[in-house]
């Protein structure tokens, strides 16, 4: 969404600025400066989809012709993300899923139109944002009113044509794949992940099915075995890494009113700002 390009851009703006001039610092020197650092890594990680160990690509294969989402498995239960050239990024899916299987789960972020969760930790710290592909803003399980009240009160100016529908999770990896290629350090590390949660947005009938499977396989263990799926389906969507300490686009904006940025940061703000264009 817009709303979510320009708190990145802000985000990435300012990061810039501390580096380079010291100035608009939005943290103190001895905080944690977040899961997302700069990178010059010369192995570039790939934006994967996979279920289990045995479903990874072959390393053969160059990077250069590997698809951003690998072909969709059927859903095989609990599943876990590897990403062999991300090891980094692969422990922060697994600690997702630990919290998940902990009870912690994924917080919805009220903000925007679309579906958005904050992903924790079994320490309740916020590891990374998901964005599940049928919640975005014109997915059938937006929980958010405004678009749904947008195609039914103006319907002929519904949604925009250079944009296809439900594919803004790939957008959203493939942004950050840009990123890494082109060296820009302005998208958190990005990926394709599926995951599962009660505090996502389903269906009453997916809602239902898991109810009544659960109360069979419960009361009558050896029919349960033979069930697909006991719980929720999984979705599938983009994680993004969550950044800390940092303030909103409004509140930057709020500030440049009263202080005026010096001529050579707003050539540097224009500069962020190109990038941002580039990638969205």
């Amino acid at each position: 969404s817009s709303g979510a390009s320009a708190s990145r851009f802000f985000y990435f703006f300012f990061k810039s600025m501390t580096s380079e001039q010291g100035k608009l610092r939005a943290i103190n020197a001895g905080d944690d400066p977040g899961l997302y650092q700069d990178s010059d890594e010369q192995n570039l990680p790939d934006v994967t989809f996979s279920v289990g160990t045995s479903l990874a690509c072959s390393a053969s294969r160059t990077r250069e012709s590997q698809p951003l989402l690998r072909r969709m498995e059927p859903d095989l239960g609990t599943t876990a993300e590897t990403f062999p050239d991300d090891p980094q990024f692969a422990a922060v899916v697994r600690e997702a899923f630990t919290a998940i299987e902990s009870g912690i789960y994924p917080e919805r972020i009220y903000q925007g139109s679309s579906g958005s969760y904050f992903v924790k930790n079994c320490e309740r710290t916020k590891i990374a944002v998901y964005k599940p592909k049928d919640e975005e803003p014109y997915g059938r399980l937006n929980p958010k009113w405004t678009k749904w009240m947008h195609k039914l009160c103006c319907p002929c100016c519904f949604g925009r044509s250079c944009l296809v529908p439900n594919q803004g999770y790939l957008s959203e990896a493939g942004a950050s794949l840009v990123d890494q290629k082109l060296q820009l350090n302005i998208v958190p590390k990005t990926k394709v992940v599926k995951l599962v949660s009660e505090t996502f947005n389903y269906s009453a009938l997916d809602r239902a099915k898991a109810r009544t499977k659960k109360n069979v396989t419960e009361r009558f263990p050896k029919v349960g075995r033979h069930f697909h799926r006991i719980g929720l389906p999984h979705k599938v969507g983009s994680f993004q890494l969550y950044v800390e300490g940092y303030q909103d686009a409004d509140y930057w904006l709020r500030k440049f009113e009263s202080e005026p940025l010096p001529p050579e940061l707003q050539r540097m703000f224009q500069f962020q700002f190109e990038r941002l264009v580039v990638l969205d």
